[in-house]
């Protein structure tokens, strides 16, 4: 893997961490899911095209490992746990007083 395509594949991992935890953020908050699919779908388009240009290996799969990372972290920073979420989830069973 050439120094182009491996700076690819980390702005695809770092875009989709970014954008997973600002779709985290906006379905807590019941806003619009779209402007962070949409931003983190375009970043993710352009490096894939840009990996299939810059693609030396004669099968040209690396493009694969691009689109694999980019799923990948988006699923990932859309799960990744934030101090914020944790302070507002809600308090289970084993959390509330008991009554006497």
């Amino acid at each position: 893997m050439t120094l182009p395509l491996l700076l690819c594949t980390l702005i695809a991992l770092t875009s989709g961490l970014h954008f997973g935890h600002r779709f985290a953020q906006a379905h807590r908050a019941g806003r619009s899911l779209l402007p962070a699919v949409t931003a983190h779908g375009a970043i993710a388009t352009a490096l894939i095209v840009l990996t299939v240009l810059l693609d030396p290996t004669a099968a040209g799969l690396l493009w694969l490992a691009v689109s694999a990372t980019s799923l990948i972290s988006l699923a990932l920073g859309a799960l990744w746990p934030t101090p914020a979420a944790r302070a507002a989830a809600p308090l289970g069973d084993h959390d509330l007083p008991q009554a006497a």
